[in-house]
């Protein structure tokens, strides 16, 4: 069962290079935005992804999920609406909604686990388990 947690919006501008021979944004531009909009979302609520490295940990992405509605063009800004959700003790997943205007451009999800010493764990980083209430404040 998926318990939905805190949202934040990330504002990305379309760079050319991000663009194909039509002008729309390639389709693996889209990961790399995900990941930036996680980085964002984790310096937002207090526990930068440099801070959860310092500390050993890593959070490897464990599958993504893309599903294209609209293109994003060079000039546009997307507007990436990131939510995450407790999955189990383990997991949890980024769920996100790429707008450009009122445009709904494109949905994915991105499912996480920390490892340390590239092993998973249950353990969690310090900086994390500051703030992991504020992350689902309903559970």
């Amino acid at each position: 069962m998926l318990v939905k947690g805190l949202s934040y919006t990330s504002h990305i501008e379309v760079r050319y290079a991000e663009t194909d021979a039509m002008g729309v944004v390639h389709h693996g531009s889209y990961p790399i935005w995900f990941e930036q909009a996680r980085i964002d979302f984790f310096k937002s609520i207090g526990a930068p992804y440099t801070a959860i490295e310092k500390e050993g940990f890593e959070s490897p992405v464990l599958e993504l999920v893309v599903r294209y509605r609209q293109p994003c063009k060079f000039g546009d800004t997307v507007d990436i609406e990131t939510t995450i959700y407790k999955v189990n003790t383990l997991k949890w997943k980024f769920q996100y909604r790429l707008f450009v205007g009122e445009t709904l451009c494109a949905t994915a999800s991105t499912l996480h686990a920390f490892t340390k010493g590239g092993v998973p764990t249950m353990e969690k980083p310090e900086c994390f388990r500051k703030v992991e209430g504020k992350l689902f404040p309903d559970k």
